[in-house]
């Protein structure tokens, strides 16, 4: 395998939008920045699961924020549903404003196709990371790293502390497939079709992974997502069964709806989404009761007032907050306990599974994310 060494204040891994947004503005100030991307294309979970809607913007509107916003949906604006906002925006406009804002960044080196492989400590720090591309074996030796993989890579390859719920605790993963030349409605389909889904899980014709699903329309005519949420476990995690599991779906909206008769499938994700995985266990762990108590803090970084979105598996629960309050998330919780020059954005952060049900939304992850990069590189100058 060949072999080459990269040097850099920060390495991030993982370049959905919260890990964009902690290159950039640590580019900003001034570091030097290898941004490691598994896929080949930045937007992470965003675009993989194909989100049409960014949450969490309402409480969050300046910096990297507003200027990702600017560039996705210039012309949207917030729409209101139930009691939150939510700002449209389209898959292709996330990719291409993400890939834009890094190519524009000198200071930004980013590798795609590539994931890390393992990591060297020296006491409670990180000095090397491996990382593999196709046949060739990247040495990165970083100042600073943040984890903004969503699934907690280098906080595990660290042996960095963390918390993980077990499977029968954790909140339900999803998937979205793509369907097209779908006839009627899309406001009425969006009502229709998770009766429908539930109403064939009651019959006992469709499995208990159809209670869930959700119909979004994408916003051209004939084309929506069905999005479907299912326990987590070991044997949901291959393309071939996520496949079956969206054809399954659609030929029973096929037979159920006149509306999806003639219709087809036109994209499915190559893995299932998660809404928790690991987190680190941070200088502070945020918990619900911060999160209800609209909690401040003297070293907050981002603020949050999305509600507590907890989907157990006997369906979603939200838990909102009260009416204009907000919440403050500390760079302490961005911050591992154990490892001195380890950081944590998006997913990853130190919060109890419920607190999390809050934090992990797009807009406050990508707040997140800036302000790990800009932590990360004032700390860049004592290491």
């Amino acid at each position: 395998m060949k072999y080459r060494q990269q040097n850099c204040d920060l390495l991030v891994v993982g370049a959905g939008a919260s890990g964009v947004s902690a290159a950039v503005a640590a580019a900003r100030n001034g570091a030097s920045v290898i941004l490691l991307e598994q896929n080949k294309f930045p937007g992470g979970t965003a675009v993989i699961a194909r989100h049409n809607f960014i949450c969490g913007v309402d409480c969050n509107s300046q910096g990297l924020l507003k200027e990702i916003l600017d560039r996705i949906a210039p012309k949207e604006k917030l729409i209101k549903r139930g009691k939150v906002f939510l700002l449209p925006f389209k898959t292709k406009q996330m990719v291409l404003a993400l890939t834009r804002i890094i190519k524009f960044e000198k200071r930004i080196k980013v590798f795609y196709n590539c994931k890390a492989a393992s990591v060297k400590r020296a006491g409670n720090r990180i000095v090397s990371v491996s990382a593999k591309k196709g046949d060739s074996k990247i040495l990165i030796k970083p100042k600073i790293v943040i984890d903004a993989s969503g699934e907690g890579e280098l906080i595990k390859l660290s042996k960095a502390k963390y918390k993980i719920s077990r499977l029968s605790k954790r909140q339900l993963s999803g998937f979205s497939f793509l369907v097209k030349r779908i006839k009627g409605d899309n406001a009425l389909l969006a009502w229709k079709v998770p009766y429908y889904l539930m109403q064939g899980f009651k019959s006992k014709e469709l499995p208990e992974y159809s209670r869930f699903s959700l119909y979004s329309p994408t916003g051209l005519q004939g084309e929506g997502f069905i999005r479907v949420n299912l326990a987590a476990s070991p044997q949901n995690k291959g393309d071939k069964d996520i496949n079956k599991k969206a054809v399954i779906i659609h030929n029973y909206l096929r037979k159920a709806l006149p509306e999806f008769k003639k219709s087809y499938i036109t994209y499915v994700p190559p893995c299932l989404c998660n809404r928790e995985s690991v987190r680190l266990l941070g200088e502070y762990t945020l918990s619900k009761g911060d999160v209800l108590a609209g909690r401040k803090f003297p070293d907050a970084v981002v603020s949050g007032s999305w509600p507590i979105e907890f989907w157990h598996r006997n369906g979603p629960v939200f838990t909102y907050l009260k009416k204009n309050s907000f919440y403050e998330i500390p760079l302490r919780s961005l911050k591992s306990k154990n490892i001195a020059n380890l950081f944590a954005t998006g997913r990853c952060i130190s919060a109890d599974a419920y607190a999390l049900a809050s934090t992990r939304v797009l807009g406050t992850c990508i707040s997140l994310g800036e302000a790990a990069g800009i932590a990360a590189s004032k700390l860049c100058a004592s290491f």
